[in-house]
């Protein structure tokens, strides 16, 4: 690789990066207006921790990812040794968010939504949705893990 020179960032030309081997992306997170949650079929945004019959007592625990190894940071958060206490509503959750049954087939009405916002973007739907998932052992989520998926890359923000 050349010596790079410090430029201000202002002066930075396409070339200056593609010398430094610069490259970036972008990953947006939005929470969409659908009736139903993602994977199951409990209504969608409607929260009140006021309102609840149950309350659970959970320690989050890491697992090995694809590569046999464990995430820094879910690491870290497991030596903090947080009791993490959800209230649950039946109304609003159900036993798939507890990680007692796995998924229903994704929220078509969301599928749509992040399509149609893919296409706007002038981004390329992918021809096949891998469901992943991405560990949050902060507390955040009572099962310590997010189910994620690509629905289109590329694009430009307007």
């Amino acid at each position: 690789m050349a010596e790079f020179k410090f430029k201000p960032f202002n002066e930075m030309t396409a070339d200056d990066y593609a010398e430094i081997g610069f490259k970036s992306g972008l990953e947006i997170h939005q929470q969409l207006l659908t009736d139903k949650k993602l994977f199951c079929r409990c209504p969608a945004g409607k929260y009140n921790n006021e309102e609840y019959h149950a309350e659970i007592l959970r320690h989050m625990r890491p697992t090995l990812s694809e590569l046999g190894e464990y995430d820094g940071t879910a690491l870290m958060e497991f030596k903090t040794k947080k009791d993490i206490i959800y209230r649950i509503n039946r109304d609003t959750v159900c036993t798939y968010e507890m990680d007692d049954t796995p998924p229903f087939e994704i929220n078509d009405q969301a599928l749509d939504i992040s399509i149609e916002v893919g296409l706007l973007l002038g981004s390329t739907i992918v021809d096949e949705l891998h469901i992943a998932r991405k560990q949050y052992l902060d507390g955040s989520i009572p099962t310590g893990f997010q189910r994620t998926a690509i629905v289109s890359v590329g694009g430009k923000i307007p």
